[in-house]
């Protein structure tokens, strides 16, 4: 055996090897005993995962790859927003409960994956619409973190300048927050329509809660959108219980992805969220190509319904406890960018407390601004006022204002060398028929100048033709006045009444 001086000479000498091959690749020192380590070095390329148990599919013949690619910037900006979002929720959660927010408010806690996810790949040209749960579209789609929670607060900084609170957010071709259940998806079918219209190569995205499933509108969005062939993505945000229903006790058949029946459809575990943007970005070439589809995300969501449901009366807590220690969509990709050495610890942690500092401050100076003034009570009324003045309670004495002079100063007026004199309205129409008329007249005028050149050119023919020769017509042709001369047929002779019946009076 080797001696013990033996093995310690020999342990020195590999550490001095190691020693001097990373002081010479520039490492850092680190461990009390002067040993120098190498830095951990990131894959900064594209990263392959294989996706599992994460789709089924409806009437396609094939679903979206299971392989996906991630990139160490990808991965580090999926979690950021993703962190950002729970945090905004956790902070609209304290302000609430702090009664700085009040009337309805739907915390998006759990279902991260699905926004950020679906974000990843959409194009500004594309559009989204959702329900009421709406704070992560809102923020996904270019809405400040300040601008969203402002609003919720009630106040003018807000991104509806406090007035639509909640439910009724807005952005770039993001058009809410719609508080009434299932209505967004024939209006999600209306702006597909216009990017059809308009050719622009968008799609839109109309989501909806499960509960919202079972809406007559919803199908009938469905029809019109499979006639028409629209890029419209209809996305059901499964999150398993419609207000506090199980989705097993209010939808007979609870596989909503197969709800189209004549649109092929996908179920993705929302979750996932790489599972999602790969989802997400076959169901836009889809949609360009093909038409509709419908998506089913599989998630769930932590708080009650909304803040005023503790969420404990229909489900038990071991049930939420199971699901964000198992299935919990940060938590699940943070351990995939671990696996995949795209990034450490140390440095996720960094983001998680970045993030919660900022969004910290912001509340609190949110916190110092003030709602809008009552000169704003009147604002918005009209897209082109006509009137000067709003009637009120006690009559004509409120002054009509545009958001835009508002919160941007009036307009310049355009100069008259710019001006187009183009009618609007029953004048656009009169113009409209003038035109056609003309065009119309014009035409007449054309064909008939046209048939008297004709008869100009014709010498001795009748309607402008010109006479044609006996030797050119056929032997079997008969002349006209041969025609002419036949006899006409014998009248057919009168019919003689019919005789008159028993008991009727004779005609005088």
């Amino acid at each position: 055996m080797m001696s013990t001086a033996k093995r310690v000479c020999k342990s020195r000498r590999y550490l001095l090897q190691i020693q001097l091959l990373y002081s010479l690749t520039g490492g850092k020192r680190c461990s009390p005993l002067g040993i120098w380590w190498r830095p951990r070095r990131f894959n900064s390329g594209c990263s392959t995962l294989t996706l599992k148990n994460t789709f089924k599919c409806y009437e396609l013949e094939k679903g979206p790859p299971m392989d996906v690619e991630l990139s160490r910037e990808d991965a580090l900006k999926m979690y950021t927003q993703m962190v950002e979002v729970r945090r905004i929720e956790v902070v609209c959660n304290n302000l609430y409960k702090a009664k700085h927010i009040r009337g309805f408010c739907h915390l998006y806690n759990g279902q991260e994956a699905v926004a950020v996810g679906m974000c990843a790949v959409l194009q500004k040209k594309d559009s989204v619409i959702t329900a009421y749960r709406a704070h992560a579209w809102t923020y996904l789609m270019g809405v400040s973190a300040y601008g969203l929670i402002a609003e919720l607060v009630g106040v003018k900084t807000g991104c509806s300048r406090g007035k639509g609170g909640s439910m009724h957010t807005y952005g770039d071709n993001f058009y809410g927050g719609n508080g009434i259940v299932g209505a967004q998806v024939p209006l999600g079918a209306g702006i597909a329509l216009a990017h059809q219209y308009k050719g622009d190569g968008g799609v839109c995205v109309a989501l909806y809660g499960d509960g919202a499933s079972n809406q007559g509108q919803v199908f009938e969005a469905y029809n019109m959108a499979k006639l028409w062939g629209l890029p419209c993505i209809f996305v059901c945000e499964n999150n398993h219980y419609g207000m506090g229903t199980s989705i097993h006790r209010h939808a007979a058949l609870t596989d909503f992805y197969m709800r189209g029946q004549y649109i092929p459809g996908l179920w993705v575990d929302g979750n996932q969220v790489l599972a999602v943007r790969s989802a997400t970005q076959f169901a836009i070439d889809h949609a360009k190509n093909c038409g509709p589809i419908v998506l089913e995300m599989s998630t769930y969501r932590y708080e009650g319904h909304s803040m005023s449901d503790p969420g404990t009366a229909y489900r038990t807590r071991d049930e939420v406890q199971t699901i964000r220690t198992k299935r919990d969509p940060i938590e699940s990709f943070r351990k995939q960018i671990l696996q995949l050495c795209l990034a450490d610890e140390e440095e996720l942690k960094k983001i998680d407390a970045k993030v919660r500092k900022d969004l910290q401050a912001i509340s609190k100076k949110i916190l110092k601004d003030r709602e809008v003034g009552l000169d704003e009570l009147a604002a918005d009324i009209y897209s082109k006022n006509l009137e000067p003045n709003i009637r009120g309670v006690s009559g004509f004495n409120l002054k009509h204002k545009n958001v835009a002079d508002v919160c941007f100063g009036k307009a310049r007026r355009t100069p008259p060398s710019e001006i187009k004199d183009v009618p609007i309205g029953d004048a656009a129409f009169a113009a409209a028929q003038k035109k056609a008329s003309e065009e119309s007249k014009a035409r007449k005028a054309a064909a008939a100048a046209a048939k008297g050149k004709d008869g100009k050119d014709g010498k001795d023919g009748k309607d402008g033709k010109p006479p044609s020769d006996d030797n050119d017509k056929p032997k079997d042709a008969e002349p006209k006045e041969a025609k002419a001369a036949e006899p006409p047929k014998a009248a057919a002779p009168p019919k003689e009444p019919a005789p008159p019946k028993s008991g009727d009076k004779p005609k005088s």
